[in-house]
C-alpha cells in the first residue's frame, strides 16, 4: 500500500515541495479522496508473484462478507479507472456516463448520493462497475476541470502511441507472432487504462494542490487602488435634522443629488476640458464621469460608500468642512470582497425572491431569457480566446473547432445547471446555439 501512495501522490507533492504527511493540511478532505484513490487501484494490481488483495482477501476473509460485497470487490479487482463525461443526471438516481477514453455510448450508471451534486457535463475520473447486473460507481471519485481533462487525454494518447514505437523497435527482431501479441494487447485502451490510475490521480492532485495554494487576484478599482469595501457611518448631532444635512450638501463639489433627497451620489473630480473640445454630453455634464461613491441620509444618520482606502480620505477631506457641526466623527466600516462575496452567496436565495413591484417570476424569467439570447447572439460573432480567438462561427469549420465549440457551449450549460432552482437563468435553453453552429450531433 505504501509503494502504491508512492505512486499516486509522491510526484505532486515533490512538484509542490509539500511533505506527504502535510498533505492534509493544504487540500483539506482532498487528501484523503487521493488515498481513497490509490487504495482502489491496490485492490486491481496483480503483483510480479501473482498475489492481488481483492483475490486473496476473498480467498482469506470473503466467508465474512455478504454475498453482494464479494460480487463488489470481484467486479473492483478487474475495474480500470478513465475519464467520464456526465449527462441526463437523474438526482438520487442514475446519470449517463460516456467514457471519453474507450469512446462507444454512454451508459448508465445507477447512483443516489453522487447526483445529487453531478450536474450535466461534469467530468469525472472513476471506475465503473457491474455488481449483479447493476452499473455503478466505485468509491473513489476524481471531479476533473474539462480543461484537466482534455490535458489527461492527450497524455494517455502520447503514452499509447510511445507504447507501440517501443514494441516496434524492441521486437523487430523477434519473433514475429510474439510481436504482432504485443501490438495487438497495446492496441486495447483497457492495457493502457490498468496502469493509468497514478498518473491521472497525479495530475488531478497536482491541479488541486495548486488551486488551493494560488493567491487571490489583487483587486483594484478603476483607478488602480486596491479593493476594500468601505462604508463611514455619521451620525446627526442632537437637533440637527436631515434638512439642514441636504442643505449643507447642495452645491457640494462633486456629489449630486438623486432629486430625492436621501441619495447622492460622489464622482471622481471633472478633468479640465481640452481648448476647442466640445462634450458630446451636453444634456449632462456628470454623464460619463467616473463615480467613485454613494451617500444616503437617514433620519439620524449619512452613510458613505466607496471602495478604497484612498478614497476614504478623499470624501473625509471633502465632506469636513461641509458637515462641520453637523454630525459626530464617523464610524467606519470594513468589508473585505471575500466577506463580501460570501454575504452575498448566503443572501442569494432570498435576493431570488425580491421581484419589482409588479413583476412576477415568469415575467422576470422572460426578461433574462431576451437579455441572454442578444447577448449569447453577439458572443457568436466574437473571438473566444479559449477557442484560439476565432469566433464560433470561424472555429466550426475544422473538425479540432467543432469538438472545441462542444466544450466551450457545456461549460454554459454546466455552469447554469449549478445555479439555484429558483434562478431565472437557471432555465435558459441553449439548444439553438449548437443548432445555429450546426453541431448538434456533438451533443449527447
Amino acid at each position: 500500500m505504501g509503494e502504491i501512495i508512492e505512486r499516486h501522490i509522491r510526484r505532486a507533492c515533490d512538484l509542490n515541495d509539500i511533505d506527504i504527511y502535510d498533505l492534509p493540511d493544504v487540500i483539506g478532505e482532498y487528501a484523503s479522496v487521493a488515498i481513497d484513490c490509490a487504495f482502489e487501484d491496490f485492490c486491481t494490481v496483480t503483483w510480479e508473484d501473482g498475489s492481488n488483495l481483492s483475490r486473496d482477501y476473498l480467498k482469506r476473509r470473503g466467508w465474512k462478507e455478504t454475498a453482494i460485497n464479494r460480487a463488489y470487490i470481484e467486479a473492483l479487482r478487474d475495474a480500470v479507472v478513465s475519464i467520464y463525461e456526465v449527462s441526463d443526471v437523474c438526482p438520487g438516481e442514475s446519470f449517463l456516463a460516456r467514457d471519453l477514453v474507450r469512446g462507444g455510448d454512454p451508459i448508465q450508471v445507477s447512483e443516489r448520493t453522487a447526483t445529487k451534486t453531478l450536474v450535466q457535463w461534469d467530468v469525472i475520473a472513476t471506475r465503473i462497475v457491474t455488481v449483479r447486473g447493476v452499473v455503478q460507481m466505485a468509491g473513489a471519485v476524481l471531479a476533473v476541470d474539462r480543461g484537466l481533462a482534455d490535458v489527461m487525454l492527450a497524455l494517455i494518447r502520447r503514452s499509447k502511441g510511445r507504447a507501440s514505437e517501443a514494441v516496434a523497435k524492441t521486437s523487430a527482431a523477434s519473433d514475429p507472432i510474439l510481436k504482432a501479441r504485443l501490438e495487438a494487447e497495446l492496441a486495447k485502451d483497457d492495457t493502457l487504462m490498468s496502469v493509468a490510475a497514478p498518473i491521472i490521480t497525479t495530475l488531478w492532485l497536482n491541479d488541486t494542490i495548486r488551486r488551493h495554494r494560488a493567491p487571490l487576484p489583487e483587486l483594484a478599482n478603476s483607478d488602480g487602488e486596491k479593493l476594500e469595501l468601505m462604508t463611514l457611518h455619521y451620525r446627526l448631532l442632537p437637533g440637527i435634522t436631515a434638512a439642514d444635512v441636504v442643505a449643507a450638501l447642495a452645491g457640494a463639489p462633486d456629489i449630486r443629488e438623486e432629486n430625492d433627497g436621501e441619495n447622492w451620489i460622489w464622482f471622481a473630480p471633472e478633468r479640465p476640458k481640452r481648448k476647442g473640445r466640445k462634450s458630446s454630453h451636453s444634456d449632462d455634464p456628470d454623464t460619463g464621469r467616473t463615480i467613485h461613491g454613494h451617500l444616503t441620509l437617514g433620519p439620524t444618520t449619512l452613510e458613505v460608500m466607496f471602495n478604497s482606502e484612498i478614497r476614504a480620505t478623499r470624501i473625509r477631506d471633502l465632506l469636513a468642512p461641509i458637515l462641520d457641526g453637523l454630525v459626530q466623527s464617523p464610524l467606519v466600516e470594513r468589508v473585505t470582497p471575500e466577506q463580501a462575496m460570501a454575504a452575498r452567496g448566503n443572501a442569494s436565495a432570498s435576493a431570488a425572491k425580491s421581484l419589482p413591484d409588479g413583476m412576477s417570476p415568469d415575467d422576470m424569467r422572460e426578461a433574462v431569457h431576451q437579455v441572454l439570447d442578444r447577448q449569447y447572439r453577439n458572443v457568436l460573432s466574437q473571438k473566444i480566446p479559449v477557442l484560439g480567438d476565432k469566433t464560433p462561427r470561424q472555429a466550426v469549420r475544422s473538425a479540432k473547432g467543432r469538438q472545441s465549440v462542444a466544450n466551450w457551449l457545456k461549460g454554459f450549460e454546466q455552469n447554469k445547471a449549478r445555479l439555484p432552482a429558483n434562478d431565472p437563468m437557471r432555465d435558459y435553453d441553449f439548444s439553438w446555439m449548437w443548432e445555429e453552429l450546426g453541431i448538434t450531433d456533438l451533443q449527447l
